[in-house]
């Protein structure tokens, strides 16, 4: 199990920025701010792992968090990304179960923790809370099911495309910093098919590729390529 050293913490300022945060009344406020916590993690480190208790909400003030299952075989699966601004991990705290899936920070990143119980007096108290839980379940469903249809459905380059327009959907900045294995594994392709993806869509003017920085161009004619 991880443990979350009381000295690798600070105060969760960064909690203050959350959408949902300003709709909240003054006392949920003060309840947040005093049990919140946030910390730095680097590259390769876990924020969680499968099989641990559910004792945080997770929020990524800054950087990129990977969500991922692993076979017995080692294969891993990737089934999400947190970027900045975005939270996760709260279906596990509503069912009351242990992670199912690994999160672990692909780039050095700020995380914003906030302790099950205040997750779940906020679930039970506040209208404006559970209007921004289904909000955020929803858009992820959403993308699940652009994932699943362009599996199923679509050619390998526009698989590569539907993900990275996933990942930079609703984000200011169009720039990624993602191992291409890493992205390999969100579109369920091999390395060398999503290799030979990424290469066809900077042909089109859509991405440029600077060693791990992936710039899109244009979220929406990503969004739009159909190949």
């Amino acid at each position: 199990m991880i443990s979350i050293r009381p000295d690798t913490l600070d105060t969760a300022d960064g909690v203050g920025q959350a959408s949902w945060f300003a709709s909240l009344g003054a006392a949920h406020q003060a309840l947040v701010r005093a049990t919140a916590v946030e910390r730095s993690v680097a590259a390769g480190d876990p924020v969680a792992r499968t099989g641990e208790a559910s004792s945080h909400w997770i929020g990524v003030v800054r950087g990129f968090l990977h969500m991922s299952v692993t076979a017995p075989d080692g294969t891993e699966t990737a089934l999400h990304y947190l970027r900045d601004g975005e939270w996760g991990g709260e279906g596990s705290i509503l069912k009351r179960e242990p992670r199912r899936y690994d999160v672990v920070a692909v780039q050095p990143s700020r995380v914003c923790l906030v302790p099950a119980d205040t997750f779940d007096r906020l679930h039970a108290e506040s209208i404006a809370f559970n209007h921004f839980l289904l909000s955020n379940l929803n858009e992820r469903m959403s993308v699940v099911t652009g994932l699943l249809e362009a599996a199923r459905l679509q050619k390998p380059d526009v698989r590569v495309a539907r993900c990275l327009a996933m990942l930079v959907a609703g984000h200011p900045s169009s720039r990624l910093t993602l191992a291409q294995h890493q992205l390999a594994n969100l579109c369920g392709l091999s390395r060398q098919r999503t290799n030979s993806a990424l290469r066809n869509l900077k042909l089109k003017g859509l991405l440029r590729l600077e060693g791990q920085c992936i710039h899109i161009t244009s979220a929406q004619s990503m969004s739009a390529y159909s190949g």
